[in-house]
Parts: C-alpha cells; structure tokens; sequence
C-alpha cells in the first residue's frame, strides 16, 4: 500500500481528509456514499483489499391492533464495518482470502414491546435488524478461506455464523420473516444467525459451476448469544456442535432462460446440557435436535437489462418437535426489479409467510390458541442513489404469536440503509 493509499483511508475513518470525497455526491454511478476516495478504494481493491461498510435503519409504528397499539414508533440500527483481504495478491499465497466483519446492533423492537401478548411473544419480528443487540459491538467474522487450485473445493476456518453461508436468501423486507437465513428465526437457540459468530469449518465442493455441495461444523456456544459476549472467544461453555449440510443448484437458464437459486439442507445439533437441550413439553433431558431447509429463488420475466423484472422466491422449514415449539413455516413471495424504467433499481415487493406452533407444544400453552402466525408485507425499495435505499412499507400480522387474545397488527414501517 503506498503512501497516499494509507493516508486517504486514514483520513477516510477519522473524518479529516475530505479530499478522498471529492467526488459528485449525487452521481448516479457512485456505488458507496464515500466515493472512490479519488481512486484509492479501486487501487486498494486491486492491490487486494477490499472495505464494505453500511448501516441499516428499521422504524415500526404499531397503527392498529397488537397489545399495546398507537405507542410512540420504535427503531433498531444495525453497523457494519468490514474487510476482505486477498492473500494472493498481497503477499502471493494462492487462493487465500481473509475476511473479517464487525457489526452493532440498537434499538427497541415494536414485535417485543407493542405487538407481542406477554404469555404468546410474536414469532417473528417486524424489524428484521432486531435481535442480538444492545451490546456494543460484536465480532461478526473473522475468517479464512482457501480455495485450491482446481477451483471446486474450498476450505473456511475461524468465526463466523451459520447462515452467513447456509440457507442464504435475499433481504428485501423489513419483517425478518423475509429476510435472510429463516433457520436462525425458527430454531434460533440453536441455529445462531449474524451478528453472533461461532467457532467453525466449513468445506465446500464444486460439481461443476452451477451445483455445489457444502457442509459444516460449528461451535454451539450459548454464551456467545449474551448481550456482553460480542468478542467471547473461548470454549469453555461449548456444548456441542451444529452439523449443517446443503445443496445448492444455480442455473444460469431455468424458467424462460433465467437465473435461478435453489438450495435443499439440513443441520443436526448435539447439545446435551439440560439447560441448553430438552423437551419443551415435560422438561426431560434430550440429546440433539434437527431442522431442514428449502429455498427457492427465481428470476420469471426479463426487460430492457438482465436485472429488470419478475423474482419469486420460496422458502420452507421443517423443526424437531421435541425440542422447539415451531413445527414448520412456509413462506413464498413475488419482487419486481425495476418495473418503472426510469428507476431500474427500485424494487416492489410483497409476501406472505405462514409459521406453524407444534400441537404438542401448544396444548401445554393456555395462551397459545391458533394453529399459525401469518406475516404479510407490500413494500417499495426506492433507490435515490445507489448507495441510498428507503424501504416504506406496511406488514400485517394475522395471529400474532399465534394466539387470538391479542388483534392482528397493522404496522407502519420504513426502511433505510446506507452503503458507506
């Protein structure tokens, strides 16, 4: 790195070098909001390092129905700061990268606080960047990869979470129910989602480029989940291991020659202490548990450029009965990218999510009398720029925690991020 690199992005993070940001703010093709810090970030980039950098905003207002409607509206933030460095280029070690992340979350939930009947907490979130928060920062990742030389296997080691490479999907709605790795949100005392990292090894093989097969091994550690454990390190309270594996198929050319994802997986944890593994309905100790994944994502129309058009995606799970309350969720929903072509990177989207409690769980629960929860967003992704998205939206939770003796919630919600 050479001298006027260092100094531009020294500059850059305590704020003093304002000629990095010389560039038009307001260029249509700026991809970040601190610019290409007058061509550093490119070199640095080529060179082999890589900076990403973003903060996420969700604001909620309960307008109607829930446990406590018409309260003051509620927000949670979440920051980013993170850096992928390609060893290859630096310092000639072929095929190694290492990335690292460090994320902070704040904020008060609308679902906790407002939506949720004390003896039936809603079952998803309405702001999807609550949740492991409130702790100052938390070490993400920190990771390294090694991708050998026949480019199909590769090899990750170090700290990270589970659905950061597992049951991946998109994140275009604020209800969490739709936004990113769903095994995190319906087993979640075991499948731990960003921004808690475990220790863990993962393997990924290549059949060929659009089929690949990956599987890991992680840590479970439910100290890591503490509000004061964002940089716990040691092992000491290890309980077992997560065990995910997964298919993934990519076609370039599925429904009328576009791109699709598909993704099938399950994971098998072997916690064992009483306190972290037992029956939810008579207390026994247990031994394991197990979840399973399927994932959908498909491209359906094309216009005017390959981005533009018709997504669906679906998104299924499946739960041990004995040891979590949710039985099963379904999810399906419909994004249009670019439907006015004047604002190409806009996107409509709506989607409806279905979460079902156990029958087993729920007769034991007095407060628990419906079947499901049903979550229903309609949202409209406005990019001003691209490193600008507003996010309005309007969600209805039908059943909340599934139970009637709370009304269904209408909320009022807004979205924002910022790529720095």
């Amino acid at each position: 790195m050479n001298k006027s690199n260092f100094l531009c992005l020294l500059g850059v993070f305590i704020g003093t070098n304002t000629a990095c940001f010389a560039e038009n703010l307001f260029d249509v093709n700026r991809t970040n909001l601190t610019g290409d810090w007058n061509g550093s970030r490119t070199q640095l980039e080529n060179e082999g390092i890589k900076f990403d950098s973003g903060l996420n905003l969700d604001i909620a207002y309960l307008a109607d129905g829930g446990y406590k409607p018409r309260q003051a509206p509620t927000y949670v933030s979440q920051f980013s700061l993170g850096s992928t460095l390609d060893l290859e280029k630096l310092i000639n070690l072929e095929g190694i990268s290492v990335r690292a992340l460090i994320m902070a979350r704040q904020g008060q939930s609308v679902s906790v606080e407002q939506i949720s009947d004390p003896q039936a907490p809603q079952l998803a979130n309405v702001q999807a960047n609550y949740g492991r928060g409130n702790s100052g920062t938390r070490l993400a990742e920190l990771s390294i990869e090694k991708k050998f030389s026949n480019a199909a296997t590769s090899i990750r080691v170090g700290r990270f979470a589970m659905g950061t490479y597992f049951n991946v999907m998109s994140c275009d709605f604020q209800n969490n129910s739709f936004c990113g790795a769903q095994m995190g949100k319906w087993q979640g005392s075991k499948w731990i989602n960003a921004p808690v990292s475990q220790w863990a090894v993962m393997s990924k093989y290549s059949f060929n480029p659009e089929v690949f097969i990956q599987f890991g091994v992680f840590e479970y550690n439910p100290k890591n989940l503490e509000e004061s454990e964002g940089w716990n390190l040691d092992t000491k309270d290890v309980d077992g291991v997560n065990m995910p594996i997964e298919l993934v198929w990519q076609p370039k050319q599925m429904i009328n020659n576009l791109a699709g994802i598909y993704r099938i997986g399950a994971f098998y944890n072997t916690a064992d202490d009483l306190k972290n593994q037992k029956d939810i309905v008579t207390g026994e100790p247990e031994s394991h548990t197990y979840g399973m994944w399927g994932v959908v994502e498909q491209q359906l129309t094309s216009k005017n450029s390959i981005q533009q058009g018709l997504y669906t995606f679906m998104n299924f799970s499946f739960h041990d009965q004995t040891t979590n309350k949710v039985e099963n969720m379904q999810q399906i929903g419909l994004k249009y990218v670019g439907l006015l072509n004047n604002y190409p990177n806009d996107i409509v989207g709506f989607a409806v999510n279905r979460v079902d409690v156990s029958d087993r769980y729920s007769q034991t629960r007095q407060g628990i009398n419906k079947d499901a929860e049903y979550n229903i967003e309609l949202n409209y992704s406005y990019f001003p720029m691209k490193w600008l998205m507003l996010r309005p939206n309007i969600q209805y939770v039908i059943n909340p925690g599934a139970t009637n003796y709370v009304d269904n919630a209408l909320v009022l919600g807004l979205s924002s991020k910022i790529i720095f």
